[in-house]
């Protein structure tokens, strides 16, 4: 299998879901224009109504997308309805001043799959508008996929983590992130004790286990594959007593963080990052692919970890 095609039948011959059934929320993220001047450049596109909730902060209601919205993408220059006139003078203060160095964001609601074209025409008109991506590698661009799940067992849920775990190495190299998100937790990798767990052929947690196990070893929402929204679906209570703290997100889908904004890349979209994503569900599906490549990837790391000792071992020699 590889990453540049998916499998369209698994092997005992049943039909991979409908991609017309799907949905997915969008996040990208972008710099070089303001909140309020991206939600002109797509109420010109979309129509609809344009609705204000703060300075840095647009809402757009369209038919076609449904609900948009666009914002700077920091916690601190949004606040609350009922939030006093000094309060919200400061917040559009701090907006003004870090609009150079924070992100804007376009945040859809789930959309079908097959209206992620109509999202990249959407990115496109605001790179034309001056919309940047990585360009300007300070802000760290992203994209996120909200890939909805109705599946609420936690085998499925194992696997496709497994899957994602085996193809995550290939995945890095296509997309090749940007230099600063990869020094940045944003887009961190999974704790390599973790993965030795999730990929042991005898792990079959039931899902409180499943939760804790996650929980203890991911305690943010700064991994490759987020699943804190899916798991908080299912047991808020649980994520939350097990976090210690009720989880900020809560939606049934995958929050896959990986990919990059490159806006100004022609060579780029949403939907090929889509296709991205649907290797990780077929091999997910492909059990016996599955747990071969688990193997081989198991072996590769025990060679490693044997090569790391030597090395080690010879140099603590040497040093003496």
């Amino acid at each position: 299998m590889t990453l540049s095609k998916h499998m369209t039948m698994e092997p005992d011959g049943e039909d991979r879901q409908d991609p017309a059934n799907r949905r997915v929320g969008v996040e990208v993220e972008f710099g070089g224009l303001s909140a309020k001047a991206a939600a002109s450049v797509l109420h010109g596109i979309t129509g609809g109504q344009v609705i204000e909730l703060d300075p840095h902060r647009f809402e757009i209601e369209c038919s076609d997308l449904g609900k948009l919205r666009v914002e700077l993408d920091s916690k601190y220059v949004h606040g609350s309805k009922d939030a006093s006139k000094l309060e919200r003078s400061a917040r559009e203060w701090a907006g003004d001043v870090s609009d150079a160095l924070v992100p804007t964001e376009l945040v859809t609601d789930p959309l079908p799959v097959s209206a992620l074209s109509t999202v990249d025409h959407l990115v496109a008109a605001l790179a034309t508008a001056g919309a940047t991506g990585n360009e300007q590698p300070h802000l760290a661009c992203g994209l996120h996929l909200n890939i909805e799940w109705a599946d609420r067992e936690v085998e499925p849920i194992l696997r496709i983590l497994q899957a994602f775990m085996v193809l995550a190495p290939e995945l890095r190299t296509q997309i090749d992130p940007d230099t600063t998100r990869k020094l940045l937790p944003f887009i961190a990798q999974y704790p390599g004790e973790y993965q030795d767990k999730v990929l042991d052929p005898a792990y079959s947690p039931d899902f409180p286990e499943f939760v804790r196990d996650y929980c203890e070893a991911n305690p943010n929402k700064n991994r490759e594959l987020d699943l804190f929204p899916l798991l908080a679906s299912i047991d808020r209570d649980l994520v939350a007593s097990v976090l210690g703290d009720d989880p900020s997100a809560v939606r049934p889908a995958f929050h896959y963080r990986l990919p990059d904004a490159r806006i100004g890349d022609s060579s780029w979209s949403i939907s090929q990052e889509w296709q991205r994503w649907l290797a990780v569900e077929d091999l997910a599906r492909d059990r016996s692919t599955l747990l071969r490549r688990i193997s081989d990837m198991q072996s590769k790391n025990r060679k490693e970890r044997i090569f790391n000792a030597a090395a080690d071992a010879i140099k603590r020699v040497m040093d003496k």
